[in-house]
């Protein structure tokens, strides 16, 4: 007998696990697990701007329960009454559920470069979680991910997906007023992506696990101290947001994936422990999902709690100067024995 996602919605997200994704012969050699790839080489330097301070653990046990808890609640387990696939748009349930479901594989090229993950992202995950929404929370119908298509010198190593309303194009939110970005942002949600050989378990591990960034210092130095990877990869994430006015974030490999959220002031993030790609109980899909309803504050899901922070981070409108995507330059080696201390002074 035929199944529709349909016609078990909350099964269907259940048990709906993503398919792996195995990389081309010719892309570069995946990590081994543990290990981290030494080739995240952000651009992202310290900035005077950048608010960053701490970045607090969501439990991940209260997340799990949270996530199916609320599945449970507001999924429906009845026939919807219509199609996988809606006709006039063309998205539609796409991750495969055999032998229940009847939803057929999604075969895509292997990806030897990040643009080649995006249809893996955009086809399978995202495609079922806006459909999802779209059909048990009408008012989320003018939502869709869009890919942002970033064009910097980061471009061959991270690019991002937007929950956001579709007639909002990057160049339109750009031109916006300050309280239109506001509250445009406020509901959408940064989904940053890199590849598996550049952001592997252990980088994401160490991402997850951080619990300071590094503050701003004024020295006398003619170079900035560097930031480490990790650091590089929250500078990066937070000014993609920032930029935005997006709270909301995701980051993955598409093998693994992180849920966060920024707080009013943008002086503290949370964040979620590293979920694999076939996680069950909850799914990457039921995740996906409480996500998004959580960014539209759809009733029952996730709240970013509020923390001590200056009053003016709060209402302080946030201005990004242009990027400036020069290499950072090295100093010269130094010809001096002096070690820096001044015990033989």
């Amino acid at each position: 007998m035929s199944v529709r996602g349909t016609d078990n919605l909350r099964c269907y997200l259940r048990e709906a696990i993503l398919p792996e994704m195995l990389c081309h012969p010719e892309a570069p050699v995946i990590p081994p697990h543990g290990h981290k790839s030494h080739l995240n080489h952000l651009k992202a330097r310290p900035e005077r701007w950048r608010r960053l301070e701490c970045i607090q653990p969501i439990d991940s046990s209260i997340m799990d329960k949270r996530v199916t808890d609320w599945i449970d609640t507001h999924i429906p387990d009845t026939s919807l009454g219509c199609d996988d696939t809606d006709h006039s748009t063309g998205e539609s349930l796409t991750i495969p559920c055999p032998p229940v479901f009847d939803i057929p594989p999604h075969v895509e090229m292997r990806p030897t470069d990040i643009f080649r993950m995006v249809p893996w992202l955009d086809n399978l995950p995202l495609m079922t979680v806006q459909r999802t929404l779209h059909l048990i929370y009408p008012r989320s119908r003018h939502w869709t991910f869009s890919l942002q298509d970033v064009a910097n010198k980061d471009c061959n190593i991270f690019q991002y997906f937007a929950w956001t309303l579709q007639a909002e194009s990057r160049h339109a939110f750009e031109e916006a007023d300050e309280e239109t970005k506001r509250d445009i942002g406020r509901y959408s949600i940064v989904l940053a992506f890199q590849p598996p050989w550049i952001l592997s378990y252990q980088d994401l591990k160490e991402f997850a696990d951080c619990r300071s960034f590094p503050p701003y210092l004024i020295s006398g130095n003619a170079f900035p101290t560097p930031l480490e990877g990790k650091d590089r990869l929250w500078a990066k994430l937070w000014d993609t947001c920032a930029e935005r006015r997006t709270p909301w974030f995701i980051i993955t490999s598409y093998h693994y994936w992180v849920f966060g959220a920024f707080s009013r002031g943008w002086t503290t993030a949370f964040v979620s422990r590293v979920y694999e790609y076939d996680y069950y109980s909850p799914t990457i899909a039921e995740c996906l999902t409480y996500w998004a309803s959580s960014a539209l504050h759809i009733r029952g899901t996730w709240r970013i709690p509020e923390v001590a922070e200056p009053f003016e981070d709060i209402i302080r409108p946030i201005h990004i100067p242009e990027s400036n995507d020069d290499e950072i330059p090295e100093p010269a080696p130094s010809e001096s024995n002096w070690v820096g201390k001044n015990s033989g002074l």
